[in-house]
C-alpha cells in the first residue's frame, strides 16, 4: 500500500495541472484523458527478463501507476472542433524494440541508412547518439502518429561488469546481458528518431521526457523543436495560441528548431477573437422600433427648397420667373 501511495503521488507530481490549465483556455474541448490500470508486476518482469534489462525506478513506478498514457484535445473552430492536441506513451506491451522479429511496424535501416551519418555526435548533447547495432538496446516509446518515433535507447556500459572480475560463473552466464546495459541502476536516454532517421537529443530521462511533453502540451510535432529541422509555420501558430511562453524559452535556451527571430514575438499573431466565434460575436438583431422608424424615413418624400429661399436681396427676378408666378 505503501509502494502504490508513492507512484500515484508521483504521477500527480509530473501532471502539474496540465488538465485544468486546458480547461481554462479559449477554444479547447473534447479534453480526453483515456483511463489506464497500472501495470502488472509480473508483466513487467516478464519485459525485463525478454529483453534482458531493467526498466529504471521512474519509468517502472510509471508504469504501476499507469500502463501507459494518453491525453487529446481539440479546438472548436467554425466549422467545428479538430483534434491537435496529443500526449501519448506506449504500454509497456507495445513498447518493442527495434529490429525484433516481433516488431513489423517500424522501420529496419539498412547499412547504407547506418553509414549516412558519419558524425556520431549530437550537436547539441554532446553525446553519443545511438546505433542500430548491439551497442544499443532501442525500445519505442511513442510513435508520434508517423512523422517520428521517440525512443527509450539503453546505452552499453563501456566500463568493465563486475561478473568480469570475479570466478562466480553462475552469476556469469545470468548477469551478463544485464550488467553490460547498465545492471538495475540503467543509463537511459531519451531520442528521436526523424523520418530521415536521423537522431536527435531530447532527454537524459524518462521523467525529464515526460515533464517536456507535459510542457509543450502535446501540440503537433512538438518534438521536431529539439532537432536542426524546427517547427513548422502551422505548429508555430499553435504554440502562439496556447504554449508563447513555452516557445520563447525554447528559443532563449537555444533550442537547434527555434530561432530568437522566429519566436512567437516575430511570427504573424492570430486574433482569436476572430477563431473563436461565439454566441455574443454575432450580429446583434435591430429593434422593431428602430426598423418602423427606418422605414417611414424612407417613405417621406426629399424637401425641395424654395425659390424664395434662395433669391438673395436686390437682385431683380427674372422674366421667366414673373411669367411663371402669374399663370397661378
Amino acid at each position: 500500500m505503501e509502494e502504490e501511495s508513492k507512484t500515484k503521488t508521483l504521477f500527480e507530481q509530473m501532471n502539474v495541472g496540465v488538465l485544468k490549465y486546458l480547461e481554462n483556455k479559449r477554444g479547447v474541448c473534447k479534453l480526453e484523458l483515456e483511463p489506464r490500470r497500472p501495470a502488472e508486476r509480473p508483466n513487467i518482469l516478464a519485459w525485463e527478463q525478454k529483453n534482458t534489462v531493467f526498466l529504471p525506478e521512474d519509468l517502472k513506478s510509471f508504469f504501476m501507476t499507469s500502463d501507459g498514457f494518453q491525453l487529446t484535445w481539440c479546438v472548436k473552430i467554425e466549422n467545428g472542433p479538430i483534434p491537435v492536441g496529443k500526449m501519448y506513451l506506449n504500454s509497456i506491451s507495445k513498447m518493442l524494440k527495434f529490429g525484433g522479429s516481433t516488431n513489423n511496424t517500424l522501420v529496419n535501416p539498412s547499412l547504407a541508412d547506418l553509414d549516412a551519418d558519419s558524425d556520431n555526435e549530437d550537436e547539441t548533447s554532446g553525446t553519443e547518439k545511438p546505433t542500430f547495432d548491439c551497442r544499443c538496446k532501442i525500445f519505442e516509446l511513442d510513435p508520434c502518429d508517423g512523422y517520428g518515433k521517440v525512443c527509450l535507447v539503453y546505452k552499453e556500459n563501456k566500463t568493465e561488469p563486475e561478473y568480469k572480475k570475479s570466478a562466480d560463473i553462475v552469476s556469469k552466464v545470468y548477469t551478463s546481458d544485464y550488467m553490460n546495459y547498465g545492471g538495475t541502476d540503467p543509463k537511459i536516454e531519451v531520442w528521436f528518431l526523424d523520418r530521415a532517421l536521423r537522431w536527435h537529443y531530447i532527454a537524459e530521462s524518462f521523467t525529464a521526457y515526460y515533464r517536456l511533453m507535459i510542457m509543450h502540451l502535446g501540440l503537433p510535432q512538438w518534438q521536431y523543436a529539439f532537432t536542426d529541422i524546427g517547427l513548422c509555420q502551422q505548429a508555430k501558430q499553435w504554440f502562439n495560441m496556447y504554449a508563447p511562453l513555452r516557445l520563447e524559452l525554447d528559443a532563449e535556451i537555444g533550442m537547434p528548431g527555434i530561432s530568437r527571430s522566429e519566436s512567437s514575438t516575430s511570427t504573424t499573431q492570430i486574433d482569436v477573437g476572430k477563431v473563436f466565434k461565439g454566441k455574443s460575436d454575432k450580429k446583434k438583431p435591430v429593434p422593431a422600433q428602430t426598423q418602423s422608424q427606418q422605414s417611414q424615413s424612407l417613405r417621406k418624400k426629399p424637401t425641395v427648397a424654395s425659390a424664395k429661399v434662395g433669391q438673395q436681396p436686390g437682385l431683380k427676378t427674372s422674366s421667366s420667373a414673373s411669367q411663371l408666378a402669374g399663370k397661378k
